[in-house]
């Protein structure tokens, strides 16, 4: 199978990425400091001929002759430099402290922000606008009123060093790395919703596969044309096919992957061209990429939260603050989407399926701490998780209550690694009546007769490994 060639859709789209992700506020400041320049130049033109406009010629005495003006452009244009290239070498040393502590998902946070954003094209605006300033310092041409202003941007430049400093600093706190990125996952929930409206859920039973299409490039799929899709259907098939996507937004597909199946209406033949047409316009719809965007994956996101959770938590860094933090944004992002697989949103006469993956990655990522707990045998990490299990099980809807379940069956597994404290024994007590107040009553015996035989251990010195008694380690 020949691959598809799509190096300047992948340049394009690395462009793209890179605007929405930073680059277009901070060049977006520095094309309005050029403007801002352009238009003080104009102004600047009342001072030719050594004439002084109505009003200002104290301001014209105070910063004196050309030569005046150009060694205070020059003095200005210098130390900006320097200050900057020393400022942003620093922030970008506690950036890159700050990622090795946790995880590069710092990195990402850091750059998506906009006030950082803004920094970057605030400090590179205001040095392009004294250089050109200076540029324009002439014999015939004086710009006093560029160079005033160019003084107290400068000045506001120093004073704004300082909150730009604190800044960078309180965002490299794991809370506020873990509550941006918490945030970001829902706003990006938007985008998924939108696809799941547009589409169905499940496929039909009695609708054979004419087709099982795989992956002609690597890459992750970050965008779906439902309406090229839609209208590829109704072009060659209409109502007779339907599309089942293998995948959702974000996942990443190797060459010979698979990635969707065309199913046909009993007793429908495509012609070979017709099908083959199809199956190409479908392959057109999908955008792939060679990287992620949390502002428009939601998944991205709980992979972002699992991973620092993961390397905080273990024994890696042993770490249990970011894991609480961690747990405690899964906790709300999954109250938030339980009320979306209650009233799940779909459109019946969609040709196209589509699978909503993002609650059921929530609540692996959930997973995924209780089991890292059980590496570092951090019990307040566990105590959190299991507190989670309970609190959510009394308030979200069935389908996220019956995985929540059977999680909390798979955490029994990583309890004898664990020393029955006072805090976790209550959170096991209180998941086991959360769970029989759901009706998990089989899940509910097992998680009392574990806290049970852990409690026998209690008192006793045991292995480090396995709690069971008689050895030592």
């Amino acid at each position: 199978m020949k691959t598809i060639k799509s190096v300047p859709g992948r340049f394009f789209s690395a462009v793209r990425r890179s605007f929405r992700q930073f680059l277009a506020l901070p060049l977006a400041t520095v094309i309005g400091f050029v403007c801002l320049n352009a238009l003080v130049y104009l102004a600047d033109r009342s001072w030719s001929g050594g004439d002084a406009p109505a009003g200002f010629a104290w301001l014209g005495k105070l910063l004196g002759d050309r030569a005046a003006l150009g060694g205070l452009l020059t003095t200005v244009a210098s130390s900006i430099i320097t200050v900057t290239s020393i400022t942003f070498s620093l922030l970008l040393l506690a950036v890159q402290q700050g990622a090795a502590a946790l995880t590069a998902q710092v990195t990402d946070q850091f750059m998506a922000r906009r006030t950082n954003q803004f920094y970057f094209g605030y400090f590179v605006g205001l040095s392009v606008f004294v250089l050109m300033t200076l540029v324009t310092n002439t014999g015939f041409h004086r710009p006093v009123f560029g160079t005033t202003i160019a003084l107290l941007l400068t000045t506001s430049a120093l004073c704004l060093i300082i909150v730009m400093i604190y800044n960078t600093i309180d965002q490299m706190r794991p809370a506020q790395i873990i509550q941006f990125i918490h945030d970001r996952v829902l706003e990006a929930r938007d985008e998924d919703l939108r696809l799941l409206a547009a589409t169905r859920r499940t496929a039909r039973a009695d609708w054979p596969v004419a087709a099982s299409i795989r992956a002609r490039e690597s890459g992750y799929v970050v965008r779906l044309d439902l309406p090229r899709i839609e209208e590829a259907v109704r072009r060659h098939a209409r109502a007779a096919v339907e599309i089942e996507f293998d995948i959702t937004v974000g996942t990443y597909r190797a060459v010979n992957d698979p990635l969707f199946q065309v199913r046909c209406r009993p007793g429908t033949t495509l012609d070979a061209g017709a099908r083959e047409s199809l199956v190409g316009e479908t392959l057109k719809a999908l955008t792939y990429d060679d990287g992620r965007d949390l502002q428009h994956d939601a998944a991205y996101g709980l992979h972002q939260l699992s991973t620092i959770a993961w390397t905080s938590v273990s024994t890696s860094k042993s770490n249990p603050s970011p894991g609480l933090s961690v747990i405690q944004a899964l906790r709300d992002i999954i109250a938030h989407w339980s009320e979306d697989e209650n009233q799940p949103l779909e459109d019946p006469s969609s040709c196209i399926v589509y699978a909503d993956a993002a609650p059921i990655i929530a609540t692996d990522a959930l997973e995924a701490v209780i089991v890292v707990a059980s590496e570092s045998i951090q019990s307040q990490t566990l105590t959190e998780a299991v507190k989670t299990l309970a609190i959510l099980l009394r308030h979200v809807g069935q389908p996220t209550a019956d995985r929540l379940a059977d999680v909390a069956n798979r955490t029994l597994s990583s309890l004898g690694e664990h020393v029955l404290t006072r805090q976790l024994e209550a959170a096991l007590e209180d998941l086991a009546k959360a769970l029989t107040e759901r009706g998990f009553i089989v899940v509910a015996r097992a998680v009392s007769e574990a806290s049970a035989e852990l409690a026998a251990s209690l008192g006793k010195l045991n292995s480090r490994s396995t709690r069971v008694p008689g050895t030592t380690s």
